[in-house]
């Protein structure tokens, strides 16, 4: 009954931020299969190119944003006033970078050109500020303004991509039209909650003494887009536009997984770290995240492996039926993702690395794998399903592990006296 009771707890905890992210995730997918039906599987390509890579970024984000709650749970606001100023330092230098870089990127990627890149880059200053913003809120707890942002952007990029192909319909720029929609995102939910940190002097050692953990959660990010995205751009480089079109609308539905089941780490990141801080038990956060995300798993892949024809014909139109059987292919192996996912998250708050460099591994293994062997779709399927269950299984073994370990801690006492008592 207490495990129940906490799981209740935790859902009730981040109630809103479920809700938010529900109708987020649906305003996304919903513009994304109209790209999918006006564009056609070449346009839909490039088009979700754009969007691929503002993954990646929304990877690199994301190191940022639980740097920025870890901080901000402990509550080191000091630290945080110094690490805005160099975040932003930063995010114009990798800006500039990137620009530079952008007709390289475009044709290592085979865009017709790099305008949209350019467009796109340009924003890169106003997410990275924002997702500072989304990890002040999420370190404090206050989902409501966390799941505020993730509307606002939601509802930007939406109004401001279909107003903008209606106008231009018909010119060809479904690219460069979906990269401003990201642009004015960005830069609308930045300003519009924008957070304010007290004027408090810091040291650049008190900066220091965050970067190790700073560069722990950079690697996992980086294996995060290593794991998420690497398939996506291979594909895109290394078969024609139909067949990376094909599959570019098949990850995005398999994806769903992921994003369903994304608000149940975020949630669970700061609350163990919260009970670690304050001496309490939190173990039955690890188990209710897993379960949740193993049953919405379970549940989405069930039905892509019964209805997957319909989900993509209904979604993408009779263009797409090629790849419909392999969407529940994609749907298991993104939710073993999901589920590996919850154990590194749950480590990384308890200051323990090891599943981080596991991560990474499997990340660099997938890339390998499938610049060498693509010379089908389903191979390159098949590569991922074996990573992620290998992963999945390797993680659940040291976490066996580290609970023996913990148990021993906490019993290990109790014989002891348990033995003086029968000695005297």
């Amino acid at each position: 009954m207490k495990f129940l009771k906490d799981i209740s707890n935790t859902l009730d905890d981040g109630a809103i931020l479920f809700a938010a992210t529900f109708l987020v995730n649906v305003g996304n997918y919903g513009l994304n299969l109209c790209l999918g039906r006006w564009l056609g599987p070449e346009g839909f390509s490039e088009a979700n190119m754009i969007a691929t890579i503002v993954m990646v970024l929304s990877f690199a984000a994301m190191g940022i944003q639980l740097t920025v709650a870890k901080l901000a749970a402990e509550g080191k606001l000091d630290i945080l006033v110094l690490l805005k100023k160099r975040l932003t330092q930063v995010a114009f230098a990798i800006t500039v970078l990137l620009l530079l870089a952008s007709y390289s990127i475009s044709g290592f990627l085979q865009f017709s050109d790099s305008t949209a890149l350019v467009i796109l880059f340009m924003g890169i200053p106003f997410y990275f500020l924002l997702s500072f913003s989304r990890g002040y809120y999420q370190g404090l707890t206050a989902f409501k303004s966390l799941a505020l942002t993730y509307l606002i952007e939601m509802i930007v990029r939406v109004v401001a991509t279909i107003s903008l192909l209606y106008l231009f319909q018909g010119m060809g720029w479904g690219s460069e039209i979906v990269s401003i929609g990201f642009f004015l995102s960005f830069v609308f939910t930045m300003v519009g909650k924008k957070i304010t940190l007290p004027s408090v002097d810091v040291t650049q050692h008190r900066l220091a003494s965050v970067l190790p953990f700073l560069g722990v959660i950079a690697m996992y990010e980086l294996s995060q887009i290593m794991i998420n995205n690497s398939d996506v751009v291979l594909v895109k480089h290394f078969f024609s536009a139909h067949e990376a079109g094909l599959y570019a609308s098949m990850a995005l539905l398999g994806r769903a997984v992921f994003f369903a089941t994304w608000t149940v780490v975020t949630i669970l990141f700061p609350k163990v770290i919260e009970r670690e801080k304050n001496g309490k038990p939190h173990g039955v956060l690890f188990f209710a995240a897993l379960l949740v995300v193993g049953v919405i798993g379970t549940v989405m892949v069930a039905a892509c492996y019964w209805w997957g024809e319909d989900f993509m014909r209904i979604a993408f139109g009779a263009d797409y039926d090629s790849v419909s059987s392999y969407l529940w292919i994609y749907a298991l192996l993104t939710s073993l993702f999901a589920c590996a996912n919850v154990f590194v998250y749950y480590n990384l708050s308890l200051k323990k690395y090891g599943q981080v460099y596991v991560s990474l591994l499997f990340g660099l293994a997938q890339i390998i794998l499938i610049y060498f062997f693509h010379e089908s779709l389903i191979q390159v399927l098949t590569i991922q399903l074996f990573l992620m269950a290998g992963m999945l299984l390797l993680l659940s073994v040291m976490q066996v592990s580290l609970f023996r370990i913990e148990f021993k801690k906490i019993t290990k006492p109790t014989s002891s006296v348990l033995l003086l008592s029968k000695s005297s």
